[in-house]
């Protein structure tokens, strides 16, 4: 696994298509799709992508395996996240992709629909955490091994910080595989239009 700390434009927007056809071109079941039934088009996806790269890119915390099979941006609740001029920059390139501050603003708060989510859960409580807000292999390398890679990659992360790993996602498709790879679903959410897995990853105790 290696971070990615610069990327050429080419790259960059290369990149990002690869993201946004994995997300774009997924099976998804009746009532799922979250991101995707806000995005007019696959170019949209592609740049909606682009903004959390760029983010992730910026604060240090977006990573690739070896080859780029795949890709995992991951936050934490201790400051490794965007600051706050890379995060008004992601805000303005995903109001871009997906068509307005109107659009942008009815999708945040639809996502946020339903119960309590786990991360304003655990800030309530003030637990440490990380959280994986993107995971991705691109299409040519699905089914190899480099999802799993990915997700190890960030347990082993929250066992160094003594830490949860969480994240949400919005298939049951995914959410098997996660469970499948050590992951506990905490809860389903029922947004406005579609559902969202909450999953959990508690860190192996020292002794």
């Amino acid at each position: 696994m290696k971070k990615i700390k610069s990327l050429p434009e080419s790259k960059l927007n290369e990149i990002s298509s690869l993201i946004g056809a994995s997300f774009w071109d997924y099976p998804y079941e009746a009532g799922e799709g979250g991101l995707k039934a806000f995005l007019p088009t696959r170019k949209a996806m592609d740049e909606y992508m682009k903004a959390l790269v760029v983010a992730g890119i910026e604060s240090c915390t977006f990573f690739s395996t070896d080859g780029g099979e795949g890709y995992i941006l991951i936050t934490d609740s201790q400051g490794a996240h965007p600051n706050l001029r890379s995060t008004v920059k992601m805000i303005r390139g995903m109001k871009k992709a997906i068509g307005g501050w109107r659009k942008l603003f009815r999708f945040l708060k639809q996502t946020g629909v339903g119960d309590e989510t786990l991360e304003s859960r655990m800030k309530k409580q003030k637990k440490p955490y990380i959280k994986v807000e993107m995971l991705i292999v691109t299409k040519e390398f699905q089914r190899q091994g480099y999802m799993r890679k990915l997700v190890e990659f960030a347990f082993s992360m929250a066992d160094k910080k003594g830490c949860a790993c969480i994240l949400d996602t919005d298939a049951k498709g995914k959410c098997d595989r996660y469970i499948h790879l050590g992951m506990r679903l905490e809860r389903t959410r029922q947004t406005a239009g579609f559902k969202l897995y909450d999953l959990i990853y508690e860190p192996k105790k020292r002794s």
